[in-house]
């Protein structure tokens, strides 16, 4: 059964794509080649002036699965999150994340790679790995680009979660709204904005504004993945705090 809804609205203009994983929205490999697929198939469709990314439920999601952090599976996911990412961030269709609650670890590097972020009051993202003994990859790319070092430096780092609003203020997201109209909010924006343009004029300038943003982005997203798998999955600290979270415990740190 599919984990992820699709379906076209406005006259075929508006592609939704709605993760409905229950509990927690987990953004498991099998969620993210089926959002890839989607985002892939959305580039043949001429008439789609935008893709949405949603989630059912409270909470937007809760982030990628931990158990296929482990050191035996981590390096056949990471490449499946690069590929989407890559896909979301080179899409010429431009991609909209709907984010209520809480979004977290992959689900917000997802997010990141998106061409807008709309969210509601009670949403809060962020990348929470550093408590788990690990790092974000794609996020320790996008961030520098989307928010600037300082910002990236202390969601990475900190591994603090910060609300719609804050992020609002910084210029990563781009509306506001109360929970209940985050989807109404939305659907009134494209409306006015990019369901009134032409689809092939709108994908010359989605191309354009994000020609700067793409370059060199594979390599840089492909260089901390290799960092991640070769120095960082090395460490004792980092499979203990995957063992941990799945143990459901305490870490015990080795500072090594």
């Amino acid at each position: 059964m599919s984990s992820v809804k699709r379906e076209t609205t406005h006259e075929g203009r508006l592609l939704r794509l709605t993760v409905d994983q229950p509990k927690g929205n987990i953004f498991s490999g099998a969620v993210m080649a089926e959002l890839l697929a989607a985002v892939r198939k959305a580039q043949t469709e001429p008439r789609l002036r935008c893709i949405t990314l949603e989630a059912a439920g409270k909470h937007f999601s809760f982030g990628a699965s931990v158990e296929e952090h482990t050191a035996d599976k981590v390096a056949s996911m990471l490449p499946g999150l690069r590929e989407l990412v890559m896909a979301i961030a080179a899409s010429q269709v431009p991609v909209a994340a709907q984010v209520q609650g809480m979004c977290l670890g992959g689900a917000f590097e997802v997010v990141l790679a998106c061409h807008f972020i709309f969210a509601a009051h009670d949403a809060r993202m962020g990348v929470p790995e550093i408590r788990l003994g690990v790092f974000p990859p794609v996020a320790s790319v996008l961030l520098p680009r989307k928010l600037g070092q300082a910002a990236s430096d202390a969601l990475v780092i900190s591994g603090e979660e910060w609300s719609g609003e804050r992020l609002h203020a910084l210029g990563l997201v781009h509306s506001v709204y109360p929970a209940d109209s985050l989807r109404a909010g939305f659907a009134h924006w494209f409306e006015n904005t990019l369901g009134r343009f032409s689809a092939a004029s709108l994908r010359q300038a989605t191309k354009a504004a994000r020609a700067g943003f793409i370059a060199g982005l594979d390599a840089e997203l492909q260089a901390r993945e290799q960092q991640y798998l070769e120095e960082l999955m090395k460490l004792q600290d980092a499979n203990e705090g995957i063992a941990a979270f799945i143990e459901r415990r305490e870490p015990h740190w080795r500072d090594a």
